[in-house]
């Protein structure tokens, strides 16, 4: 088993963008600047932020060398989800930063005095709320330069201090709110003098550059989000500073939205474009810098499996040993996978554990196919091949000797990528022999020419055509007896597999917006953002809330949009349309359906065939549907 946690090790060749941003921060003609991190769930974000770290902490050991280049160089490290639970969370960040510049022993008690004398200027503007929603909005719209954001934020932008109640003596606070309300001008010079006295004391200081390294912001909360991105921008964005911030920018995307959704709304009415615009002009005024890690490819897919399976079975020396010989390879060819051979090469003369040879071999055999169905991921190729050694201990200890690995493994990687087919792939197995007639019809035959397109499967069995390369994967399952593999997999292992912990934060998001009442249209646009497997992740979801709550036409709207992208979701539409007693449907479905039943797509045809079975059913959805196709 793997831990799930960030780390420096460099398994997927991700050094080289470490050492990219490192560059960028070091160079001063840079800064100030706020680098975004952008990845996917899972994809190396926080690993790039534990090299960081870890790279300038080594670095600036040897600070007493004149000629060190990092001497000077204050590395801070946050999780932005530890913010989260805070009531204000500028405050909390700034707070946090001038906490840890007080703590930090390199940089003498002048430093340490100047930062607590503003820790306690934090303290008093988050006791008489001076880090409200109206003053911020003002001040980045000032700080930035007014760029989108007067069309953005046309009611906060002169926005006075509002807001709750809180424990700060009613003098202070009352007079400090009739001066916003009478002056905001002198509202935002606070953030202006905060600003200038925390340049000052950098400038003053023995610190040449302020590394401040965020990670997780994409797990917070919208709110939080947009306010700690908010609070660097207005606070913290003096010279010589550097901001790295690892998040999913579809979430930053999604919060931005969320946070300005009703002035975005009044500003661009009717304007879809013009609102995503806006948008993207806001956010690229928070993060300067967007640095979009890519996804690995199926030979960095293979290399990475075969130093995990590597770290998994050997001592810590031996692994050592490999991990070198796999930079000296990326260093002559970085796009040659470093596969079985290479590691055993690596490994000659040393005594192998039994296991390893085999797990080399069935990574180089799956590579290809996880990297497509896991969209080149690390985290969930991780949770993939966790789910999988328990399952095979439980084939051991079970003491089922017939199964194989590399059946188990291509089974599992339809379970990932359509557990529909799944479920109606051992829902069809015959009980006597195992044999499922189905997969006879539709595996590629053995006389097939390589690399011939796979014919269309026949009528009845078109949910499968967006499986044409997992039917093509080795071993051909038509002639196996899967009994003992349903065994093995009938609990679904749902915690490991397709369950919550599989669920990306984007998806989640996304899943949060398109069922409320503001935020719908919203999250509709931003399925079409989202990776197959994350819309059919997202698909699951949805099917899930529609059985539990038909009356909610929001997760059918949700649906629909996503079969207008994914036609095999329209099947998928129907069925849960048709499971779903008539009386619990409601009339605004039905409209919807009608509407949505005009037009010339597969997803049109569908709606139609709801209507003529539905129409003259007494219900409400049953009335609409008849009404509104006249």
């Amino acid at each position: 088993m793997w831990s799930d946690n960030e780390t420096s090790d460099d398994l997927f060749g991700f050094r080289v963008h470490a050492d990219l941003i490192r560059e960028l921060i070091m160079d001063p003609a840079v800064l100030p600047a706020t680098i975004g991190v952008y990845g996917d769930w899972g994809g190396g974000k926080s690993s790039i932020m534990q090299m960081l770290r870890d790279d300038f902490e080594r670095e600036t050991a040897g600070q007493n060398a004149e000629a060190n280049p990092y001497k000077g160089v204050a590395v801070l490290y946050f999780n932005g989800w530890l913010f989260e639970g805070y009531d204000d969370a500028k405050a909390a960040l700034l707070s946090s930063i001038l906490t840890a510049l007080c703590d930090h022993k390199r940089f003498g008690p002048k430093l340490k005095e100047r930062a607590g004398k503003l820790l306690k200027r934090v303290d008093y503007m988050r006791a008489v709320r001076m880090l409200f929603t109206g003053a911020v909005a003002g001040g980045v719209a000032a700080a930035t330069g007014g760029v989108g954001l007067a069309a953005i934020l046309p009611a906060l932008a002169s926005g006075a201090l509002t807001g709750a109640k809180d424990s700060a003596p009613d003098a202070i606070r009352d007079g400090l709110e009739k001066r916003a309300e009478t002056n905001p001008d002198e509202a935002l010079s606070d953030i202006r003098q905060f600003r200038d006295d925390f340049a000052k004391m950098l400038a003053e200081s023995d610190i040449k550059t302020l590394v401040i390294l965020i990670d997780d912001l994409d797990r917070c909360s919208p709110d939080r989000i947009i306010e700690n991105l908010e609070a660097i921008k207005l606070f913290l964005n003096v010279p010589n500073t550097a901001f790295v911030i690892g998040a999913d920018r579809r979430i930053i995307r999604q919060a931005v939205a969320w946070r300005y959704r009703d002035s975005l709304k009044t500003s661009t009415e009717g304007q879809s474009d013009a609102s995503e615009r806006l948008v993207d002009d806001y956010l690229e005024k928070l993060i300067q810098i967007p640095y979009r890690l890519p996804r690995l490819s199926p030979s960095e897919i293979e290399t990475y499996l075969t130093l995990l399976f590597c770290k998994r079975h050997l001592e810590p020396a031996l692994f050592r040993r490999v991990c070198e010989e796999s930079r000296n390879q990326r260093a002559k060819d970085r796009y040659c996978a470093f596969a079985q051979t290479n590691a055993l090469e690596a490994l000659k003369n040393s005594t192998l554990p039994p296991k390893l040879s085999e797990a080399l071999r069935v990574g180089a055999a799956i590579a290809s196919q996880v990297t497509d169905v896991l969209q080149g991921n690390p985290r969930q190729v991780k949770r993939f091949l966790n789910a999988f050694f328990l399952r095979r201990k439980l084939a051991d200890v079970a003491k089922l000797d017939e199964v194989k690995d590399e059946v188990l493994v291509k089974l599992m990687l339809l379970e990932y990528a359509a557990p529909k087919l799944f479920d109606k792939l051992f829902g069809s197995m015959d009980g006597q022999t195992g044999l499922v007639g189905i997969l006879a019809e539709l595996e590629p035959k053995p006389d097939s020419k390589t690399g011939a397109a796979p014919s269309a499967p026949k009528d009845g069995l078109q949910e499968w055509a967006q499986m044409t390369r997992w039917l093509a994967l080795q071993p051909p399952l038509a002639n196996i007896d899967l009994r003992d593999y349903m065994w093995v997999t009938r609990d679904r292992l749902g915690s490991t597999m397709s369950g919550t912990t599989m669920v990306p934060p984007i998806v989640r998001e996304i899943f949060r917006n398109v069922l409320s009442e503001v935020g719908d249209a919203a999250g509709r646009r931003a399925i079409h953002s989202l990776q197959p497997a994350e819309r059919s992740i997202l698909t699951q979801l949805l099917v899930v809330h529609a059985q539990r709550a038909p009356g909610d036409v929001k997760a059918f709207r949700a649906l629909m949009e996503i079969a207008n992208i994914d036609a095999h979701v329209a099947d998928e539409f129907l069925a849960v349309v048709s499971r779903i007693p008539n009386r619990d449907l409601s009339a605004a479905l039905g409209i919807h359906i009608v509407t949505t039943s005009k037009e010339l797509s597969a997803l049109g045809k569908v709606c139609q065939s709801i209507v003529a079975e539905n129409q003259d059913v007494k219900t409400p959805f049953g009335k609409a549907l008849k009404q509104t196709a006249r």
